[in-house]
C-alpha cells in the first residue's frame, strides 16, 4: 500500500469519525427482518442513483436517524453526503487500483452504519439500504474483485 493511499484511507476514517450522514429505502433488495445477513438477498447490480435516493428517503421518513450515534458516529446530511462522494468517485488517487480501493473503502462506514440503525433500531429499510449499499460497493469496477476484501472488513466490525 503506498503512502498516498495510506492518508486517503486515515483520511476516510476520520471523516467517518467525524460524523456522516444517513438514509432510508429499498432499492430492489427486499428484506423484512433487520436480523438477516448483510451478505444475503439479490445479487444483481444496483445504481448509486437508487441507493442515494434511499437514503434520501431514509433521512425524510426517520428523522431518529439524523442524531443516530452509534460508536459516536453520527451522519449529518452534510457529512453523508461527503462519504458518498468519495464512494462514487473515490479519493485523490494516482492509478486505477488506489481508486477503485478508495471507492469501495469509503462506501463500507456508510454500510456499516445503515446496518447498525437498521439492527439497534428495528428498521427494516435501513437494512435494506445497507444491503444495496454493499451491492454497489461490491460490484465497484477496477483491478481486483473487492467484495472478499469488503466482506472481510464489514465482518471484522461486527457486521453479519
Amino acid at each position: 500500500m503506498t503512502s498516498r493511499l495510506a492518508f486517503v484511507l486515515a483520511a476516510m476514517l476520520l471523516a467517518v469519525a467525524a460524523g456522516c450522514g444517513s438514509h432510508k429505502d429499498s432499492v430492489g433488495t427486499t428484506t423484512t427482518e433487520t436480523s438477516a445477513s448483510l451478505f444475503t438477498g439479490s445479487t444483481r447490480p444496483v445504481s448509486f442513483d437508487a441507493v442515494r435516493s434511499s437514503i434520501l428517503a431514509l433521512y425524510s421518513s426517520e428523522p431518529a436517524i439524523r442524531s443516530f450515534a452509534y460508536k459516536d458516529v453520527v451522519y449529518t446530511p452534510e457529512a453523508r453526503d461527503k462519504v458518498l462522494t468519495v464512494c462514487r468517485r473515490g479519493g485523490p488517487t494516482i492509478n486505477a487500483r488506489e481508486l477503485e480501493t478508495s471507492r469501495v473503502f469509503g462506501c463500507a462506514p456508510l454500510i456499516f452504519f445503515f446496518y447498525s440503525y437498521g439492527t439497534r433500531k428495528n428498521v427494516p429499510a435501513s437494512m435494506d439500504i445497507a444491503r444495496s449499499l454493499y451491492r454497489y460497493a461490491a460490484d465497484i469496477k477496477g483491478p481486483y474483485d473487492p467484495q472478499p476484501q469488503l466482506r472481510s472488513l464489514l465482518r471484522s466490525w461486527g457486521v453479519q
